[in-house]
């Protein structure tokens, strides 16, 4: 005989594992675009003032090192605290 408590409840799990896997499938991170100045290196991270706000950078295509106290315009993605920089440019 079939129990329906059991196959209430294995539908119940089913159910939610897709429900839930398909809304974490599709969050996005958005691309974001900051104009500001690169003040300080700290390790790995730098720390990029933008505006009134000050907020840590880092990246694995540009090198930062070179644009240190220079105004600039960077386009890419925050992980966490961190925005990771997948272009930058130079505003004089």
């Amino acid at each position: 005989m079939i129990n329906l408590k059991k196959i209430s409840i294995a539908f119940v799990l089913v159910f939610s594992v897709f429900f839930l896997g398909g809304c974490q499938s599709t969050t996005k991170t958005a691309v974001v675009e900051k104009s500001g100045q690169i003040i300080t290196k700290s390790g790995d991270e730098y720390i990029m003032k933008v505006g009134d706000d000050i907020i840590n950078v880092t990246s694995q295509k540009v090198d930062l090192d070179t644009y240190l106290k220079k105004n600039i315009k960077v386009s890419g993605m925050f992980s966490g605290t961190t925005l990771y920089i997948d272009s930058l440019e130079e505003v004089k």
